[in-house]
Formats: C-alpha cells, sequence, structure tokens
C-alpha cells in the first residue's frame, strides 16, 4: 500500500508499505478519506514525531477483521478515532480523558494518510462508529473535529443566553460558532484578520464579524452585548495577542476556552487581580473522547451542523505535501481533505 511518510516540513514522501494485518479484536479499514488537521501543521509538535505518517481524521470500509470480533464485519463504512481513554484511570475519572495513558499510547497504524489503516483492539471497542448510509466519507471525516468542539463548548459551560466572542474563523472557528448557536449562544461574534473567513463566519451564523486590523474588536463586542462583553470567548488562533485580546473581551464572570495550542515555549501574561475579582475563567481542551464523538456523529447525521460547504479542497495521497502547506499557509482554504481514489 502507498502512505505519505512527514521526515519533516519539507520532505514528505509517499512510501510502499504492506498492507497492516489485523490482530485479535482489530480491523483493517481501507481509507476512503482523511481530513489535515491545523495539528498536521504545527511543526514544533510533528517534528518530534518524525518521521511519521500523520493523519488523525479517516474514514472508510473494512477489508479485514481479527478473531473475536462479532460487532463489526468486512463492508462496514465506519469511523475510527486515532486515540482512545481508559476509562478507569484516575483522569478518565475526572472527565480528563486526553491525559490518560492510554489514551495517549493508542493509535492508528500507520496512521490515516494511508490506503489501509490497523486499528488497534481499544479503539475497535471503544470509538469505531458505524456510518449511515446517507453520509458520505468526506463528511465523516468531521466526527474527530467536530468531537472536540463539542469538548469546547461544554467545557466552557456555554450556556443558553450566553453572548459568545470567536477568535479566529478557519475550520475551528467556524464550527464553533455552528455549535455555539446549538447551545443556546447569542450575539455571536467572529474575529479574524482575514475578511474572506470572516465572510465564511457570516455564512454560518455569526451575527457580528470583525476585523481587528481596522476595527475596535472590544469596542464592536462590547455594543453587541450592552456594554459587557463576551460571556464565552472562544480562542481558536495559536498566537499570544489573540489569547491578549481574549482577555479584553471577556465580560466579568466569563470564560476563555484556549483551543489552538501555541508552542510550548510560549507564554502569555496575565492579570490575577482580574481573575479575581471579575471571577474569570481560563481554561482549554485537547481532542475528543467517545462519548463527543457519537454525538458528532449525531449532529452531522442530521445536519446540526453543515461541513460540506466549509470542504474547500480535496487531493489525492500524493498530494499530502501540496495539502500540508496549504493547511500552513491558510490563504485560500478552509479544510482539505485527502481522498484516496
Amino acid at each position: 500500500m502507498k502512505v505519505a511518510r512527514y521526515y519533516s516540513v519539507d520532505d514528505v514522501r509517499i512510501e510502499d508499505m504492506p498492507i497492516p494485518v489485523p490482530g485479535p479484536g482489530e480491523i483493517v479499514v481501507r481509507v476512503a478519506a482523511c481530513g489535515v488537521c491545523g495539528s498536521d501543521v504545527m511543526d514544533w509538535y510533528t517534528q518530534k514525531k518524525a518521521p511519521a505518517v500523520l493523519g488523525h481524521e479517516p474514514a472508510g470500509v473494512i477489508t479485514a477483521v481479527g478473531s473475536g470480533i462479532s460487532t463489526f464485519r468486512e463492508g462496514d463504512r465506519v469511523f475510527m478515532h486515532h486515540h482512545v481513554p481508559c476509562f478507569v484511570c484516575h483522569y478518565c475519572r475526572r472527565g480528563f480523558y486526553s491525559n490518560c495513558a492510554m489514551f495517549q499510547q493508542t493509535h492508528l497504524d500507520p496512521g490515516g494518510f494511508a490506503e489501509y489503516v490497523r486499528v488497534p483492539a481499544p479503539n475497535v471497542e471503544r470509538d469505531v462508529l458505524k456510518l449511515p448510509d446517507s453520509m458520505s466519507y468526506d463528511v465523516a471525516t468531521f466526527i474527530e473535529p467536530v468531537g472536540t468542539i463539542i469538548r469546547g463548548v461544554e467545557r466552557a459551560r456555554l450556556r443558553h443566553g450566553d453572548t459568545v466572542a470567536i477568535i479566529g474563523a478557519g475550520l475551528t472557528g467556524l464550527l464553533f460558532i455552528q455549535a455555539a448557536r446549538l447551545w443556546g449562544g447569542r450575539q455571536i461574534t467572529a474575529l479574524d484578520l482575514q475578511d474572506w473567513r470572516l465572510d465564511y463566519a457570516r455564512r454560518v451564523g455569526a451575527a457580528r464579524t470583525v476585523n481587528p486590523a481596522r476595527e475596535d474588536a472590544v469596542a464592536a463586542v462590547q455594543e453587541l452585548t450592552g456594554g459587557r462583553g463576551a460571556d464565552v470567548v472562544f480562542v481558536c488562533a495559536a498566537s499570544i495577542p489573540a489569547m491578549e485580546l481574549a482577555m479584553r473581551l471577556t465580560a466579568r464572570g466569563g470564560t476563555i476556552l484556549i483551543f489552538a495550542p501555541p508552542p510550548p515555549d510560549a507564554r502569555l501574561a496575565i492579570s490575577p487581580h482580574d481573575i479575581l475579582f471579575h471571577e474569570l475563567t481560563i481554561t482549554g481542551t485537547y481532542s475528543t473522547a467517545p462519548g463527543e464523538t457519537r454525538l458528532a456523529l449525531d449532529l452531522l447525521t442530521d445536519g446540526r451542523i453543515n461541513v460540506e460547504d466549509l470542504i474547500t479542497h480535496r487531493l489525492a495521497l500524493a498530494d499530502v505535501k501540496r495539502a500540508l502547506d496549504m493547511t500552513r499557509e491558510a490563504k485560500e482554504s478552509i479544510k482539505v481533505l485527502i481522498e484516496m481514489g
């Protein structure tokens, strides 16, 4: 089979590997499509994994089933999650599944940018989902990213009637707009430095869009919220200035959710005085877990979250390098998919 193996930013090679064979409790899936995630182009993050086959948003059809499996069979169309928790450790019992040791150790073999993947037994047991006949593989690649959005909305404790600001109108920002509306958020303001992305934000339901390069973002959010600021601010841009802006946009008693990760050595100056007297909450989330992927599947199935219009590019496995570059530059792409043909 063919795989796209990442060695460095400028070195992604199409290589041959044997098609994997399933062990007991495992399945092998022929990948039909796999999304390119923002984390796939965080070079400080991917370089430490190199050489590696990236891609963790795949969907496809089962081609081989290991012994001991009765819930799946060859020919089933499925989503498969790359990480799964144990559900019983200290972190799982507190709901912080991505800090679970099993979560961090489990992964698809070799990765989603491959023609076939082996799904380990824990993943098969906990987070492989059959797809409805009505769902395309392209839409199914959004189950994982939509699951991460659901986790973020719930971690931020977004309540019906809360005002919302979203910094960054790339893919995750656009998904947060849709999810915030479903959770009862109102007066949703999207902020981005690219006007073409703000056009997308208006299409998916933002009440107001702001380009901070041309407009006073704080004044705009306060005008829309009666002078209070946003009850919940989602930061979908991995920059310190974006996080500093979030501090100024948040209402008293509000929550800031940091969703896009900056490099490990980045530092943010905060005011403990404001956190205490304004009763602010600053939090973050990473990845998603089985409960959220199942809700994501439901929301995508019935169209309550629409992703078809967010797919801007579909490329072949041979073009993974181009897909990564396009996602990294973010000049014309919202979501890039790798389709296996």
